[in-house]
C-alpha cells in the first residue's frame, strides 16, 4: 500500500485545487474538526497523515502533532511543506496495525480518508483506541459508500482497475459506527453535494448541504464518527 500512494505523493495535494475539491475539503474539516474539539497545548495522532493536510493544520492551531503514514514519498512531501511553513511536527513511518507508541499516549487521535486503504481496519482501530488516554477523543473520517461520491469512485475503479480507488473499502453511516471501538459513538454524514454539481456556485453548494442536513440524511460522501474513551 505504501508503493502506491509513494506513486501519487508529487502530484496529491493537486486535488485540493479544484472547486470540488474545495468545498469538500472544507466540509470534511467542519465535521472532523467539530468532533475533535481542539484545546490549546494538547497532543493529537494523526494515522494516515498523508501529505500533512490535517497534521499541519493543527500544528498551526498550537498543538502537539504527530502524523504517521506507510508511504515514506507522502511523509516526504508533508516534511517538505512543514519546513516551508516552519511548523514543529514530528512524522514518521509506520505501521497503522502497530503503533510505536505506549498505552494512553496522545490527548486525541484521528484518522482521515486513510482507514478505508488499511487492510485491517479493525487493528487500525484497537491500535487507535489503545494510545489513547482516557477522556481522549478518537475520531476517523472516511469515504461514504452509500452515496453519490461512492458511486462516482466506484465507476472510476470500473473504468480503471488500476485506479487507487480499487483497493479501498468504503462505508456506510452504519458501518463504521458499528466499526469503532469504545462506547458512546457518535456518527454523522456530510458532503451530500454529488461530483458533478456546480461548485463555482459556492451559495448553492451550501445551500444543498445545510438542507441534506437538517433532513437527516445519512448518504453523504463523507462520514465521520467519534468515541470518547472510558
Amino acid at each position: 500500500m505504501g508503493q502506491l500512494f509513494d506513486a501519487l505523493a508529487n502530484n496529491y495535494d493537486g486535488w485540493y485545487l479544484a472547486p470540488a475539491s474545495r468545498f469538500a475539503d472544507r466540509v470534511e474539516k467542519d465535521a472532523v474538526l467539530g468532533y475533535l474539539e481542539i484545546k490549546d497545548g494538547m497532543s493529537v495522532l494523526d494515522i494516515g497523515c498523508g501529505t500533512g493536510n490535517y497534521t499541519l493544520l493543527l500544528s498551526r492551531q498550537g498543538l502537539r502533532v504527530t502524523g504517521l503514514d506507510i508511504s515514506p514519498g507522502m511523509l516526504a512531501r508533508a516534511r517538505a511543506k512543514a519546513e516551508e511553513a516552519h511548523l514543529d511536527v514530528e512524522l514518521l513511518q509506520g505501521d497503522a496495525t502497530a503503533l510505536p507508541f505506549g498505552d494512553n499516549s496522545f490527548d486525541a487521535v484521528l484518522s482521515v480518508s486513510a482507514l478505508e486503504f488499511m487492510p485491517h481496519p479493525d487493528k487500525v482501530l484497537r491500535e487507535a483506541y489503545r494510545v489513547l488516554k482516557p477522556g481522549g477523543r478518537l475520531v476517523v473520517g472516511v469515504l461514504g459508500q452509500d452515496s453519490a461520491w461512492g458511486r462516482y469512485y466506484a465507476d472510476k475503479v470500473r473504468r480503471n482497475p488500476g485506479s487507487v480507488f480499487s483497493q479501498a473499502k468504503l462505508y456506510t453511516l452504519e458501518e463504521l459506527r458499528s466499526a469503532m471501538p469504545g462506547a458512546g459513538v457518535q456518527a454523522r454524514a456530510v458532503l451530500f453535494t454529488p461530483p458533478d454539481f456546480d461548485y463555482t456556485n459556492e451559495q448553492a453548494a451550501a445551500e444543498l448541504e445545510n438542507a441534506a442536513r437538517q433532513d437527516g440524511r445519512t448518504d453523504g460522501g463523507f462520514i465521520c464518527a467519534m468515541v470518547i474513551k472510558g
